[in-house]
């Protein structure tokens, strides 16, 4: 019985962890132009000129320190948004872990 109990235990929890793993994989939500091309988020540690709507934080946490990797995980968030740009973007280290984080806006029209 105990035995029976353990076995699907790991079974619950390896199609847990299977189903968070295949997440990572799936495509996400892309911003596209009306001519159908992906639009790229544009980050920046400073301010633009262009008149725009803030429609939210974006912040990620990175195990590496790898700047390419964290600054991809950011558009990607701001990509799922509908940011143009990622303004005001601040890194800083805490624990082991390297974070981000930025304003997602969208450029006025």
């Amino acid at each position: 019985m105990k035995r029976g109990i353990l076995l699907v235990c790991v079974f619950v929890c390896v199609v847990i962890l299977s189903s968070a793993v295949m997440a990572q994989y799936l495509p996400t939500a892309m911003t596209t132009t009306k001519a159908g091309k992906q639009k790229d988020i544009i980050l920046t540690t400073a301010d633009i000129k262009e008149s725009y709507k803030v429609i939210g934080i974006v912040s990620i946490r990175g195990g590496e320190v790898n700047l390419d990797a964290l600054n991809s995980k950011l558009k990607d968030a701001a990509r799922e948004l509908g940011a143009d740009y990622v303004i005001g973007i601040q890194y800083f280290t805490y624990s082991g872990y390297v974070y981000a984080y930025g304003t997602a806006v969208k450029i006025k029209e």
